[in-house]
């Protein structure tokens, strides 16, 4: 980075480094472990399994390590990085979408113009193309800089996106004042000849309330014990 010369100072190069990480991982599995008091190498030869034939697919093993996400299934396909990705296989899926919960997604940086989707019904994992058709390899730091590109080239100036966004309030305010202004009138039209409830009533004297005698002694009511 900058002005530092890796080239210059570095002390291994990459064939030492990764006999240098070799020989770090034989002599983990051949110490042992200090709490099961297990030696690595030990267990696995005690515990694996020898296979009829190689079971490792180089397909498995690098899907192991692409990154993963969990999508919804739409009319549309499987949507990620803002693209539709869609194969005829996932058309009974469509169909059952509202049963079905998320899909599993994984997804190679290096290349997004296929993804890798997880068959609920069988459990392999599939390729999906993008629904466009674009098959170009592309990365996906390449896409992010291109949709970057695309939103400041057709981004409008702030002051025009302001002006039209006024001149709409402009007019729908106007409108509105004109709308409310007649039902006012028409409100005061009806009110003015409608029959008022109170005119037929007729007005009663208030009663007047007497007031206690304060002379008067106060009855005193027994009190039962219980």
């Amino acid at each position: 980075r900058g002005e530092y010369l890796s080239e210059d100072r570095a002390r291994l190069n990459f064939a030492d480094l990764e006999r240098c990480i070799a020989l770090a991982i034989i002599d983990h599995n051949l110490s042992q472990n200090e709490r099961k008091l297990t030696v690595p190498t030990n267990e696995w030869e005690r515990k694996c399994r020898q296979p009829d034939g190689p079971e490792d697919n180089p397909f498995d093993v690098l899907l192991s390590f692409l990154p993963n996400k969990t999508r919804r299934i739409s009319p549309q396909g499987v949507s990620l990085f803002a693209n539709d990705y869609f194969d005829p296989w996932l058309g009974p899926l469509v169909a059952r979408r509202d049963r079905l919960g998320a899909l599993d997604v994984r997804y190679d940086p290096r290349d997004i113009s296929h993804i890798y989707i997880k068959d609920p019904d069988t459990g392999a994992w599939r390729p999906v193309e993008r629904r466009d058709g674009l098959l170009e390899a592309v990365t996906v730091w390449q896409h992010r800089a291109e949709r970057s590109r695309a939103r400041e080239t057709g981004r409008r100036p702030i002051e025009e996106k302001t002006a039209i966004r006024r001149e709409i309030a402009a007019t729908v305010d106007a409108s509105a004042s004109k709308k409310q202004r007649l039902k006012e009138v028409a409100r005061a039209r009806h009110a003015a000849h409608a029959p008022k409830p109170y005119q037929s009533l007729t007005s009663s004297p208030t009663p007047i309330r007497e007031t206690p005698d304060p002379e008067r002694p106060r009855r005193v009511f027994p009190v039962e014990d219980w």
